[in-house]
């Protein structure tokens, strides 16, 4: 079904006629990202420089390549801490998905190193198989078997946690637990090999790392939650939605020290139901509401053991919100219209958009291409249907298993059902796709087969945690 919504009237936030809004170009965040991830990588390798000091003659190449990989592998793993700790200014130029994408990658190559450092030596010297025998081991050897194992432990966890049906939470507090053993147990590990530690530089520099590790654990797990403790929300609304979701209204629960919070639609935020901050287990969820509202919104769908919990919230419970994050925002992609392409609960960064561009009294043109499984389960029809005579939006829902008395689009969206909607001048639009990662991927190729430039589509990810 399409349908053509009209224009916007008059603002609901002041009762006036909204005047025109001025927009600008917002400050190009390319090369702010490229430099958090130069100084990401370049710490990260810093280490394999520290290693040239202690190179000693005779010790072999593979022996030094070793030692390199397992530096490497140690410093990779702690800087894992800096992406746990979210800080908002280094995150702010990446989507979600692009940050668990990176850590999934560099993670990769963590394990390789870590792996290949033991492979290496056994290769390189046979004296060194006795270091197999675990329990006659050395204590620094004894150490490199339990980083080894943990690290082991939490690649067949984290890789097949469906597959061996982990509950999240009970993954999410295993991941962290394993991630600091590996470290804990990899730096007591370098340290007590004292021929690759003499050297003053080498002990100064791992000391440095240390300390930062120690410190990023501590601001994950302590400095932080108390930061958030002083700023509690109050779950003040509760509203089923089809498709089994739940939208959860949230407003401060004082007044957060008379520091507003605020946000940018299509941004997202990490929740941690309870009365206090400290629990392991939370998820990131897109805020679904207006940027111009005091009232927060998540509108989230049961699909995992931790959503299916949100479910036991009642109005009046505290939770508390870390956040904003993210860059999926129409500010720093301006248009004269926008193109917005989601599936199931992918809609939901799109609802804030929306619902802002509305209060804002904005008159450009959207479309909204949704794609849902039924027509009884399109997530956010209610939103929607609030919308209706505020923008000038059309919404096209397109159904993959629909019933015989639905009249609008079927099957999936692809690049013939785009061409059928989108108007002629589709090519000068800025596109916003929001999905599982093979729908992306699919939408991306239809819309390049629509000639749509690439740097026009900007995408984001769910799913991935």
């Amino acid at each position: 079904m399409t349908a053509v919504l009209a224009r916007p009237r008059v603002s609901d936030l002041t009762g006036e006629t909204p005047l025109p809004v001025t927009r600008r170009a917002a400050p190009s965040t390319r090369a702010r990202a490229v430099g958090w991830t130069a100084l990401h990588a370049l710490l990260a390798v810093a280490p394999l420089a520290l290693c040239l000091t202690a190179v000693r003659p005779g010790r072999g190449f593979l022996v030094d390549l070793s030692v390199a990989l397992g530096f490497l592998a140690l410093s990779v793993l702690g800087l894992q801490f800096a992406l746990a700790a979210r800080f908002t200014r280094a995150t702010a130029p990446f989507g979600i998905d692009a940050v668990l994408r990176y850590h999934r990658q560099i993670s990769a190559l963590a394990v390789l190193a870590a792996f290949g450092h033991p492979a290496l030596l056994f290769l390189a010297d046979d004296r060194y198989l006795v270091l197999l025998d675990v329990v006659d081991a050395p204590l620094r050897a004894q150490f490199a078997w339990l980083s080894v194992l943990a690290l082991a432990l939490l690649v067949v966890t984290s890789v097949w946690r469906r597959a061996l049906r982990i509950p999240y939470q009970v993954w999410h507090v295993l991941h962290s637990v394993l991630g600091v053993t590996i470290v804990l147990a990899g730096l007591v590990h370098a340290f007590l090999v004292d021929n690759w530690m003499s050297a003053p530089w080498v002990r100064l520099g791992w000391t440095v790392y240390a300390a930062a590790f120690l410190w990023l654990a501590v601001w994950v797990r302590l400095v932080r939650p108390l930061r958030l403790w002083r700023r509690p929300w109050r779950v003040v609304e509760l509203w089923p939605e089809p498709g089994g979701a739940v939208t959860v209204g949230l407003e401060p629960a004082h007044r957060h020290g008379g520091r507003p919070w605020s946000f940018t639609a299509g941004q997202f935020a990490w929740i941690l139901p309870g009365r206090v901050p400290f629990t392991p287990t939370y998820h990131p969820f897109s805020i679904s509401s207006s940027a111009l509202r005091p009232r927060v919104e998540f509108t989230i769908k049961q699909v995992g053991d931790f959503t299916r919990s949100i479910r036991r919230l009642r109005v009046g419970d505290t939770v508390y919100v870390d956040g904003p994050h993210g860059s999926f925002t129409l500010d720093r992609h301006p248009g004269m219209g926008y193109v917005l392409v989601a599936t199931g609960v992918g809609v939901t960064p799109f609802l804030s958009m929306l619902a802002t561009l509305a209060d804002q009294g904005d008159r450009r043109p959207v479309w909204l291409f949704l794609g849902n499984r039924s027509e009884d389960q399109i997530t956010g029809i209610r939103q929607l249907e609030r919308l209706r005579g505020r923008l000038d939006l059309t919404v096209v829902h397109v159904i993959s298993r629909p019933s015989g008395e639905w009249p609008g689009e079927r099957g999936r969206i692809d690049a013939a059902l785009l061409a059928r909607h989108l108007p002629p001048h589709a090519r000068s639009l800025q596109y916003f796709v929001c999905s599982r990662e093979e729908t992306v991927q699919a939408v991306r190729s239809a819309l390049a087969e629509l000639r749509v430039p690439a740097d026009r589509v900007h995408s984001e990810q769910f799913g991935m945690v």
